[in-house]
This record gives C-alpha cells, structure tokens and sequence, in this order.
C-alpha cells in the first residue's frame, strides 16, 4: 500500500463499510450451501431493494417475455449474481456521507459504468464474465466516494481543478492528496473482501502499464473498466456535459482488448443504449 495512502487513513479513521444490505446479500450468494429462498429471505427484509429488483427484471434491460411480479422469480430468472449485483448498485448510494449535486453525478457515473460494462463484456473479442465486468464498472470509482466522505472540501478542489483546469481526476488527486482514487478504491474493495480480480481491476483501471504483470483474466477486466469509463466520460454521464473530444481509439485498453476502427461506432452505439436504457433504474 502506498505510505501516504497508509498516513492518510490513519488520519481520517475508517473507510467506507460495505452497506449491510449489500453485505447481507454477498454472504448468502457467496455460501455455496445458499438456495433461493435464502437470498429471497435477505431481499424481502429491505422493501426498497425488493421493489428496485423487480423493477430492472421487468426493465428494457432483460425484456422477459411475461412481467415478473414476485422476488422469488425475479432470483429464478436473473440468478444469484446478478440479484447480487442490483442489490449492490442500489445500496452504492449508502456509501456516501453527503449527496448533493457532485455526489449524485458520481453516483450516476459509477452504477451507469456497471451496466455499460456488463453490455461490453459479451461484444466481440473483449470476451468478460458479464457479473464481474458489471461490479469492477460499478465499483470503479469507489476512491472517489471514500475521498469525498473524508475530505470533502479538499476533494473539492479536486473537482475544480477537473472541471476548470481541464486535467484528469488522477492528476488531480496526485497534486491534492499525493495518491488517487484508484489506489484508494482497491483498499476499500480489499476491505470489502471483494475478488482479487475486481481489486486489480479497480487499482489499474487507470494504469496501462501495469497490464504487463496481470494474469490474462485480470488483463482483460481492467482494460474492460478502462474502456467502459472512457466511453461513459465520453458520453457525458456524471458529467457537466459529454467529452466529445475523447477518442477511445486512443485508448491502451482499446489495443488490449483486440479491437479496430470497425468497432469504435458500434462499441459507442451499445454503451449510448445502454445508457438510455439503465438510466433511473437505480435511482
């Protein structure tokens, strides 16, 4: 761990704690020896998250032939993983200690990249499990929302610097706090007791040149990560307005995950749908 990351949390006190809704729901999924009715038990004790789960079942994103009406078949139909990943998505909101209008365009940001990234995950070459792309999209910028909790005006001028200076949150933070979000997001998720996978991912989402000393697995869902935020920046979500000037082709993980000219319109085209479809659906 880096040593100012080291100071600075033994300055601020904890990180952020996985929400107990969430926690809940990963314990039952990750016990081999769970059934349905178990994970249908943990989900009917929270009416909010029975309500959102039902909701993205009877969504556009999965278009099930008939309306699903209990939660008992929504878990049928949609499985463990990703009941998981909803109930993750809509507790994400929990993590922060304020939410004003910085905090929900973050928010935005962060569950919008997860079902960007699960559609990505199944085009063409990049070849992801769609859950683990869903939760590394999710989670990404879980440093963001650990900085903003515990140095809220400090991070502050991080965001001016962004949006007024033009330079990127990771130059930012470095010239703020002398380390980045990413760094810090892979903490918190080792704190989670997340997947490796999922803290390599989070910790060189950012990072091309660590690509070289990752297992292919780990190779491809970071660079997964990486294009799925690009491609959100670029769209504008969680953002004061899109980045039209940003060309994922330009992108280290657009190289990494074998892809062309012929796939920038098409990869564009899907997150663009995937956008307009998911949008509200954990709000």
């Amino acid at each position: 761990m880096n040593s100012r990351i080291e100071k600075y949390i033994a300055t601020v006190g904890e990180l952020p704690s996985v929400p107990a809704v969430a926690s809940a729901v990963l314990r039952v999924a990750g016990d081999p020896n769970s059934s349905a009715d178990d994970l249908r038990a943990v989900v009917n004790r929270d009416p909010a998250l029975s309500a959102r789960i039902l909701k993205v079942a009877n969504s556009s994103l999965y278009s099930f032939s008939r309306k699903i009406e209990t939660v008992q078949h929504a878990i049928a139909l949609l499985g463990f993983r990703t009941v998981t990943n909803i109930s993750m998505a809509t507790s994400l909101r929990e993590v922060f200690s304020h939410f004003g209008l910085a905090e929900k365009l973050l928010w935005e940001h962060s569950t919008l990249a997860g079902t960007v990234a699960a559609r990505l995950a199944d085009y063409g070459p990049i070849d992801v499990e769609r859950e683990e792309a869903f939760t590394a999209g999710l989670l990404h910028d879980l440093g963001k929302i650990a900085l903003n909790n515990t140095s809220r005006k400090k991070y502050t001028e991080v965001l001016e610097l962004v949006y007024n200076d033009g330079i990127s949150f990771i130059d930012a933070e470095q010239k703020i706090f002398g380390f980045d979000h990413a760094e810090l997001g892979a903490c918190v998720v080792a704190k989670w007791k997340l997947s490796e996978g999922l803290e390599t991912a989070i910790r060189f989402h950012h990072d091309g040149g660590a690509l070289e000393n990752l297992t292919p697995e780990h190779r491809r869902l970071t660079a997964l990560t990486n294009l799925t935020t690009a491609c959100c920046t670029r769209l504008g979500v969680g953002r004061r307005a899109p980045v039209e000037e940003l060309d994922i082709r330009d992108l280290w993980s657009f190289a990494e995950l074998g892809l062309g000219e012929e796939d920038v319109e098409p990869i564009l085209e899907l997150a663009t749908d995937e956008v307009k479809q998911a949008e509200g659906l954990f709000g």
